[in-house]
């Protein structure tokens, strides 16, 4: 007897990529700790037929491609909105000669609200990190961050690629810290997998800040920043606005801009011999707290 399977819908956050993948109902996507996967917090699944897939809008050639290793998949991800929405390729590669289908895993962070919570959602974990080879993380080569905390460590880390490389100066980041670290649920950092930190701009340096795309939305005021060769989410990068545009906010509004003015909000998930499941997360119920609410397409 046949498998009952369901039709999931998903599409990356600016919507120029919509599909729908038709799976079991009873979903338990797998969870990898590659120098990849755990930068973008991907869930994967895997259709059984290549028909079980398909665009709705836009392609998957036209997303952009990231390899890296022995090459065995291709991660695809939007250049617009930075969300990876695939991985194609081989588990193992084929032989010379060898015809063999690709499979395509896709991403259930990018399903669309309401079809899947990924906080709750049972997961098969994999230790994609020992899988062919260690991976050399980059090294951050620039000037420590200026600021000067009293016990405070230096953290480095990168996108995966290593064309951005960034230096975090904060107070120890571990179980015992009371830093604000937060995953929120919202249409954009649900997709990105993003765990946010607040430092202050003192605090981060940033190497590489020409190879960043930044994605606007909604207000227009924050950019969400991510690597445009790997796809690597970074940081939140308060756009320019000027006194006259602030003075014609709420009170309330326009504090807030000022406050975050202020701040360089980092992707925890980018810092080397850190590990976001060894902190105190806190979770934000950005989708339905952050007005107005996105549309799903």
């Amino acid at each position: 007897m046949a498998e009952e399977l369901k039709t999931y819908r998903g599409n990356c956050h600016c919507a120029a990529y919509v599909y729908e993948v038709d799976l079991p109902k009873e979903l338990k996507p797998t969870k990898c700790n590659c120098s990849s996967c755990y930068r973008k917090a991907v869930l994967w699944v895997i259709p059984k037929e290549k028909e079980n897939l398909r665009f709705i809008k836009g392609d998957m050639n036209s997303l952009t491609s990231y390899t890296f290793g022995q090459k065995t998949f291709d991660h695809k991800f939007c250049p617009t909105c930075g969300v990876q929405l695939f991985a194609v390729g081989h588990m193992e590669p084929p032989q010379p000669g060898e015809e063999k289908e690709p499979l395509t895993g896709v991403n259930v962070r990018t399903f669309q609200h309401g079809q899947v919570d990924v906080w709750k959602i049972e997961t098969e974990q994999v230790d994609g990190k020992s899988f062919r080879g260690s991976y050399e993380a980059p090294k951050f080569t620039g000037p420590e961050p200026k600021a000067e905390i009293e016990g405070g460590k230096l953290y480095t880390g990168s996108c995966h690629c290593g064309a951005v490389r960034v230096a975090l100066k904060s107070k120890p980041l571990d179980k015992s810290s009371t830093e604000k670290i937060v995953e929120c649920n919202c249409s954009i950092c649900n997709r990105h997998g993003v765990v946010w930190l607040y430092p202050k701009k003192d605090q981060v340096v940033i190497e590489g800040e020409e190879n960043l795309t930044t994605y606007l939305f909604n207000s227009m005021l924050w950019g969400k920043t991510f690597c445009k060769i790997c796809g690597v989410p970074i940081h939140n990068k308060c756009e320019p606005i000027t006194e006259e545009e602030l003075n014609a906010m709420p009170e309330d509004r326009r504090n807030f801009i000022k406050g975050g003015q202020a701040l360089t909000p980092i992707n925890l998930r980018i810092f080397n011999d850190l590990n976001v499941e060894d902190l105190n997360v806190v979770q934000f119920d950005g989708y339905n707290k952050n007005l107005p609410m996105y549309v799903e397409p």
